[in-house]
């Protein structure tokens, strides 16, 4: 029965195939086929190499068997993919034009590149793939960052083949925003895995982008390096680092300590002497790699010293020219630099005396404590200035009034100021002499380069001048254009 079973089941599966053979050759003739309008590619290369942030142009030759002409109506999308290696493919858009001629800001990295045309009457789509190497444009240079006329934005100055160009907006397609006003630009060493570039607007806080990528996590916020609970958007009103793996935040009043050698990491305040805290200047001389940082007693007028986390006051006897401990002043400035061959331990302080509104310029070496100079300043609009800067080489003193750079020279018996550089109807936004770290050849010269910020209403631009020694002008070595008001710059060192 079983061997019936089987041959009947067989039988039965044979008649309807055939049954089904004869349906279909009935059928023949019954249908109305039409020619596919087919697409064919020409003029796309099989790979494309580009350097991020440059124009990507590719104009391609597209055939239609039905449409000699091209005439008809079509829809383009051009689409890079990249397989992140975990079964995840990212696609970006980069246009829905014919030809492609686009700025590419994707992060470095290999991309399928992908050519879609879209015929619109039949709705039919053709792909033609291709490849894209993404290479790093952002390696090195100079980070601006400004006000533009919606929000602040940053740019580069980018070293690209011995040469700096200027690249705009650099933070498109990063994963940030940013909002509100440009506050600072940094970087530093912080660790050894880790190259610090931050920025810091009122919108955004206090935040990392990645040093290589400028890609951004929620991670990165500088509240996530802090072991107290800080705000997501922490803003802090200054960041300084002695040297690399070290840091000092500082806002609130308040100064906070990083070692990445010693274990340290950004915990409670360390603006604390015999137990009694007191409110601290965001402001601090820096000092050198292995002394003491300088920073200022707001509450008791007086200047303190910090060496790894743990504040200190000066040796009363260090105080030779001026008080240490008991200035009676309010501080208006101070930073540290390589002047006099101290490296990075040459601090300048400008304070302010309430009783009379006089100033004096205060500096002093971090390596030994020892006082160099003291003496009121003499220009008698100083009370109007403001970017003030120090030249590290020649330790002269600038600053704006307006739309005029002057030069303060407290060397001579008698201290001279010099009308510098007059911008006209400009406004100056920055004057900066940048602190580098290391002594490469190149980074020797351009410490001793003032940086101007201009901006003319419409836009900004900056200016490099070779500062030069006793009566020489300023020697104008290079100039930038397209920014907004530039308030922040700093160097990406590698």
């Amino acid at each position: 029965m079983m061997i019936l079973k089987i041959k009947f089941q067989q039988l039965f599966a044979l008649l309807v195939t055939l049954m089904l053979a004869v349906s279909c050759m009935d059928d023949l003739g019954n249908y109305d086929y039409q020619d596919i309008n087919e697409v064919a590619f020409g003029n796309i290369d099989e790979k494309y190499v580009v350097k991020r942030f440059d124009n990507l142009v590719i104009n391609p030759e597209v055939y239609f068997r039905l449409d000699e002409s091209g005439m008809g109506e079509y829809e383009y999308r051009w689409v890079a993919v990249k397989d992140t290696g975990i079964g995840i493919q990212e696609l970006t858009e980069l246009s829905e034009s014919k030809n492609l001629d686009e700025v590419i800001s994707l992060v470095p990295g290999d991309y399928f590149g992908y050519y879609f045309v879209k015929d619109v009457k039949t709705g039919i789509e053709t792909q033609y793939r291709f490849d894209i190497e993404v290479t790093n444009s952002i390696y090195e240079g100079w980070l601006v960052l400004s006000d533009g006329t919606d929000a602040p934005q940053l740019d580069m100055i980018s070293l690209i083949d011995g040469e700096y160009s200027p690249i705009y907006n650099v933070l498109d397609g990063s994963g940030i925003e940013l909002g509100g006003e440009a506050g600072f630009v940094y970087t530093f060493g912080y660790d050894i895995n880790f190259y610090g570039i931050y920025v810091s607007t009122s919108g955004n806080g206090t935040t990392k982008i990645h040093p290589d990528t400028f890609e951004w996590l929620p991670t990165y916020t500088i509240a996530n390096e802090f072991v107290t609970p800080q705000p997501a958007d922490l803003e802090l009103d200054n960041l300084e680092s002695q040297s690399g793996r070290t840091g000092f935040a500082l806002f609130g009043g308040n100064a906070y300590y990083y070692n990445t050698v010693i274990g340290t990491a950004y915990s409670s305040p360390i603006n604390i002497l015999g137990g009694t805290q007191f409110e601290v200047s965001p402001m601090i001389g820096k000092g050198g790699q292995t002394t003491y940082s300088a920073m200022y007693d707001n509450t008791n007028k007086r200047f303190v010293r910090s060496y790894r986390g743990r504040m200190y006051t000066f040796a009363a006897s260090a105080s030779t020219k001026f008080d240490y401990n008991n200035t009676g002043m309010e501080l208006v400035y101070m930073k540290s630099n390589d002047y006099g061959g101290y490296n990075g331990a040459a601090v300048f302080s400008i304070l302010r005396d309430p009783a009379t509104s006089k100033y004096y310029l205060a500096v002093f070496n971090m390596s030994n404590s020892a006082q160099l100079y003291y003496g009121e300043i003499t220009d008698p609009n100083f009370a109007q200035a403001s970017n003030i800067t120090v030249n590290p080489v020649y330790g002269y003193l600038y600053y704006n009034i307006g739309s005029k750079v002057y030069r303060y020279d407290w060397n001579p018996e008698i201290p001279a100021t010099r009308l510098e550089l007059d911008a006209g109807n400009d406004e100056i936004t920055m004057l900066k002499f940048h602190d580098f770290i290391g002594g490469k050849a190149e980074y020797v010269t351009m410490q001793n380069h003032l940086i101007v910020g201009r901006h003319n209403g419409t836009e900004g631009k900056l200016e490099f001048y070779d500062v030069l020694n006793l009566n020489q002008p300023l020697n104008l070595v290079d100039t930038y254009s397209g920014f907004g008001k530039v308030k922040s710059i700093s160097y990406r060192q590698r």
